[in-house]
């Protein structure tokens, strides 16, 4: 779905559910004992109803001190085996390395709650935030900032949140550090790959018309000059072009720990359908850029029905009708089942003009053998991209560079807004046995958080 305000339009395409008085149980918080850190944190376990389709559980671990920031936390999802164990060890590194209130936002994904069910979950979880701990100790709301994180669904429902609450002026997410984030649902398993010169035109046309992989800020003056079109010479044979190299899916899709079957498997049971894949929520990479496939339906039977009836033909024609059709070239045969089709993808600007969307600091995390690091990388092209292209606008009013010295400035700003980190191995924080390193991470992220969620931090 198309969205250029995305909470608002979200709201109007899937009813979301409202708020009433939660239930609190108070309680400890078990986990498994960790010597890096003493005693567990005080916990709540917080069930909200969600209207008529049941409830969720937010899990609060209190920070030691009452006026700490607020960090969000999203469980991995379902594509992992279970991991609470790892998990709880997650939370206590990421408390005690960012001294924040950690609030766990337990979202059901399953077969029985598909998309956008998750989605619902987690704007629901985020509104009670707002609304019972973001207040002091007269009770008194007070505007602050806030951090998610997460990992594999948790990353991607994180990215979500990330990129459509954070708006100036209001409580926002100011801080999102995301781990092999599934950005795009749409994987590369089911389609060849095809060189980008070849790619067909999407059915549909889109927002802009630049391509995907190319720079909308850049200026109009070089084509203007017309440097880009060839000089005259002698002319080159062409050569063939070179075979397109492995993507990261196909080099790392058949690992033990995260294979691309069990991410296909999972996909297949969290949507009903596969158009849900292409929506801006559940692939927040879509927020960026046009689709890379698209859908090829069944010819609807409607057509046909549309068609002349054969009963006002006489028997001579119908024959003559049927005969011809069978000699007819080129026929495209339409598929029984919607089939996914590769196309080429245009850029989509984000944030949209107009908006008080202003993009957070981002802590993006990825392994350097994940079938998902292709998707992690590109996720961090685009955000930087926007990035740069709002701090021009919001300095000199302008889209567009004017030199290369301008050009090169912003991208180093938004480069310090936008950090990669890339790790051997796939680099999950619950896969603790395949990540040795991987309390170093965490305390890495909650140290970097703890700094962007300060008051005062530019």
């Amino acid at each position: 779905m198309h969205r250029l305000m995305p909470r608002h339009l979200f709201a109007q395409a899937f009813t979301a559910p409202r708020l009433s008085e939660p239930r609190v149980l108070r309680s400890w918080c078990l986990r498994r004992p960790y010597s890096a850190y003493t005693g567990p944190p005080r916990c709540e376990h917080i069930n909200i109803p969600s209207r008529s389709n049941g409830s969720i559980t937010v899990d609060v671990f209190h920070a030691s001190k009452p006026s700490s920031p607020i960090l969000l936390y999203l469980p991995p999802g379902p594509v992992l085996p279970d991991c609470s164990e790892e998990e709880q060890d997650v939370i206590s590194v990421l408390r005690a390395s960012s001294a924040a209130t950690i609030v766990r936002i337990n979202y059901r994904a399953s077969s029985v709650h598909q998309y956008p069910t998750p989605c619902h979950d987690v704007l629901l979880g985020y509104d009670w935030v707002q609304e019972h701990l973001l207040r002091d100790e007269f009770k008194r709301p007070y505007q602050a900032r806030l951090g998610v994180c997460g990992e594999l669904i948790g990353g991607s429902l994180a990215t979500m949140l990330a990129l459509t609450e954070c708006r100036l002026g209001e409580n926002r997410i100011s801080a999102a550090a995301v781990n092999n984030p599934i950005v795009d649902w749409v994987f590369p398993d089911e389609m060849p790959v095809i060189n980008s010169a070849d790619l067909p035109e999407p059915a549909y046309g889109d927002e802009t018309a630049f391509p995907a992989d190319e720079d909308m800020a850049s200026s109009w003056t070089t084509r203007e000059k017309g440097e880009d079109v060839p000089k005259p010479g002698r002319k080159r044979q062409k050569r063939a072009p070179k075979a397109p190299p492995p993507t990261a899916w196909q080099a790392y899709g058949d690992n033990a720990v995260l294979p691309g079957l069990t991410l296909s498997g999972e996909r297949d049971v969290l949507f009903r359908r596969p158009e849900d894949y292409f929506d801006r929520f559940t692939s927040p990479i879509h927020f960026f850029r046009s689709p890379h496939a698209q859908l090829v339906f069944p010819q609807q039977d409607d057509i046909f029905a549309s068609q002349q009836p054969d009963e006002l033909l006489d028997i001579e024609a119908q024959l003559a009708l049927n005969h011809y059709a069978t000699f007819e070239k080129n026929v495209n045969v339409s598929p029984v089942l919607p089939m996914l089709s590769r196309c080429r993808a245009y850029a989509r600007n984000y944030p949209p003009a107009g908006t008080k969307i202003s993009l957070p600091f981002w802590n993006i995390t990825t392994g350097l053998q994940s079938p998902l690091s292709d998707y992690t990388l590109e996720l961090v092209k685009m955000i930087r991209r926007s990035v740069a292209r709002q701090m021009l606008k919001s300095h000199s009013s302008r889209t567009r560079w004017h030199d290369i010295a301008e050009k090169n400035h912003y991208e180093e700003l938004a480069q310090e807004r936008v950090i990669l980190n890339s790790c051997e191995g796939i680099g999950l924080w619950t896969q603790q046995s395949d990540n040795p390193n991987w309390e170093v991470h965490v305390e890495g992220v909650g140290a970097w958080m703890k700094q962007r969620l300060e008051p005062n931090f530019t």
